[in-house]
């Protein structure tokens, strides 16, 4: 959200992916509001929302379809979507599907395919853009407490590293790896530890 209504400060379309169609739509409207400062009388919608569950393949496709056929383009592609699990890795008997696995499929192999999709949205649009993946610190370092998440976020930055090549088709992919922040996953984070680690980066620095 707070990404989003960062850049439609500057005037810029917006389509907001999320599996939550009421947060979804509420940002999508707040965006408008601010988009209507610079652009009156359009054609189309300055911001819309698309429902999607990003671990499904046929749903990412069909969100960057839309925003493609709606915008002609994609110029900055931000992809954030991440879960943790509320069962700690040593105590899971579970076979993962609603714990560990979720979170992989939904930190990395979901990030992976926006990725590619961005990748070639861009490509068909034959204009540079810039891909920024959200990783963590705890993928620069181990995090103890829930080892699942930080070999996530770990898989994204190298991944994210790896594509340095596209640079040379005027593609960017950069990796954003911020301590905890305070949204509805790290409020849920034991208070102590976070403190302990120096408290909740503000938010207007993430966006920074």
């Amino acid at each position: 959200k707070g990404l989003a209504l960062a850049l439609a400060e500057k005037g810029v379309f917006i389509t907001i992916v999320d599996f939550s169609e009421e947060n979804g739509r509420q940002v999508a409207s707040l965006v408008e509001k601010i988009n209507a400062k610079f652009h009156s009388k359009l054609g189309f919608p300055s911001a819309m929302f698309v429902r999607c569950d990003v671990t499904n393949a046929r749903d990412l496709a069909a969100a960057f379809e839309k925003h493609f056929l709606t915008y002609g383009g994609l110029d900055i592609c931000i992809i954030s979507a991440g879960v943790s699990s509320s069962v700690p890795f040593r105590e899971d008997q579970s076979d993962g599907t609603r714990t560990w696995r979720r979170t992989v499929n939904v930190n990395l192999t979901a990030a992976i395919d926006s990725t590619r999709l961005a990748i070639k949205t861009m490509e068909a649009a034959k204009r540079p853009g810039v891909i920024i993946n959200l990783g963590s610190a705890s993928g620069l370092y181990p995090m103890v407490a829930d080892p699942i998440y930080s070999g996530s976020k770990g898989g994204i930055v190298m991944f994210s590293r790896a594509l340095r090549l596209y640079k040379r088709q005027g593609i960017r992919v950069n990796v954003l790896c911020p301590e905890f922040v305070e949204t509805e996953m790290g409020l849920r984070i034991d208070s102590n530890f976070i403190n302990l680690s120096g408290g909740f980066v503000p938010m207007e620095m993430v966006v920074k």
